[in-house]
């Protein structure tokens, strides 16, 4: 009789865990899928949803896991302790992700002590469920917003306080007063220590106005100046290197100039964003090797899954031809900080991409 008590309370406790990380999991999907439009992680997401009950099917039927209910009377039962609710008034969507991917993480903590009653290899699997939700969680907070962002992106500007003759700052304002909705700090001639102080005033600006920062190269001034990432060219430190300094609390941005290397940031590197290019003659890089629309069009034709920008001496003008090419976004530097009015020059290229 003690025998078959103590398997009922693990089944129902089981039973009850899984439902709470799956609903805990899909709270977090919803906000991925709708609020930052990210199919990745959300896919991703999806996938720990079904691998929850794929593991606990093996050692448990579904039929003795729903037998095993008894809704009414668990002394869990929101109807009978409503002051129990979680949640509160006025929650940010993405509070109520990283809530709900909290409660899975600790329902998985649940599964993964209960199922060594059973034998097995179950709560082994759950536990690297959890650990890999732990991941989950740092994207979610560091950098979902930021993806949000470049998502819905139409215009990335490129500063270096050389590049800009009306200052840095003043510069940054003015980009974003004009619709730029990211920025990307590179400074090739001056010292890692200036280089974070500019860095950091340049954070301040965009967290000011909801923008996304990104810092070429330096992942160390990345770090230290609070950017919500970093981009990387094809002979910088290679995104999965990245990943082990780091885990998955940074964007990682990606410059490409073929149709193989784009594919293979988007699906292979996992990068939160691609740069294609060079599409015309720019006076940013030395020596660029131009691509031309052609590549923008080849990649556009692609579908990746993660924002595009295409770079490399854009102009309003330039950017209605790529814009025909099927090209959403684009990248650029002189044709913003080098304006007489970068404000009215940054409307003219978002306004062109609409």
């Amino acid at each position: 009789m003690w025998d078959i008590n103590r398997m009922n309370i693990i089944v129902r406790i089981l039973d009850a865990n899984a439902n709470r990380a799956r609903e805990g999991l899909r709270t977090a999907e919803e906000y991925v899928r709708f609020g930052v439009g990210d199919e990745s992680w959300s896919g991703k997401f999806r996938g720990y949803r079904h691998r929850i009950t794929a593991i606990l099917n093996q050692s448990v039927p579904h039929a003795e896991l729903c037998g095993s209910r008894q809704s009414r009377e668990d002394c869990g039962n929101p109807s009978l302790h409503p002051e129990r609710q979680g949640g509160r008034e006025g929650e940010l969507p993405q509070e109520t992700a990283v809530r709900g991917l909290k409660r899975a993480q600790e329902a998985l903590r649940a599964l993964e002590e209960y199922a060594k009653g059973l034998g097995g290899s179950a709560s082994g699997e759950f536990a690297q469920v959890r650990f890999e939700l732990y991941e989950a969680e740092q994207w979610l907070v560091r950098c979902a917003q930021a993806v949000q962002v470049l998502r819905h992106s139409r215009l990335y500007v490129l500063l270096s306080s050389e590049a800009c003759p009306r200052g840095l700052e003043t510069t940054a304002r003015a980009s974003l007063d004009g619709g730029a909705t990211v920025l990307q700090l590179r400074e090739k001639r001056i010292d890692g220590a200036e280089f974070q102080k500019r860095a950091e005033k340049v954070q301040e600006i965009c967290a000011k106005y909801g923008a996304a920062f990104l810092v070429n190269d330096r992942l160390d001034i990345a770090q230290a100046a609070g950017a919500a990432g970093v981009h990387v060219g094809q002979e910088d430190l290679a995104p999965k290197e990245i990943r082990k300094l780091v885990g998955r609390g940074l964007v990682v941005g990606r410059s490409t100039h073929s149709v193989e290397q784009a594919q293979a940031a988007a699906d292979q590197e996992e990068v939160e964003y691609i740069g294609i290019g060079a599409m015309y003659e720019t006076a940013t890089k030395a020596a660029p090797v131009i691509r031309g629309p052609a590549l923008a069009k080849a990649v556009s034709e692609l579908k990746l899954d993660v924002p595009v920008f295409a770079i490399g001496g854009i102009t309003a003008e330039r950017a209605r031809e790529l814009k025909q090419l099927g090209v959403e976004r684009v990248a650029v530097a002189s044709a913003v900080t080098s304006a007489p009015d970068p404000k009215l020059a940054a409307a003219e290229l978002v306004k062109a991409l609409q």
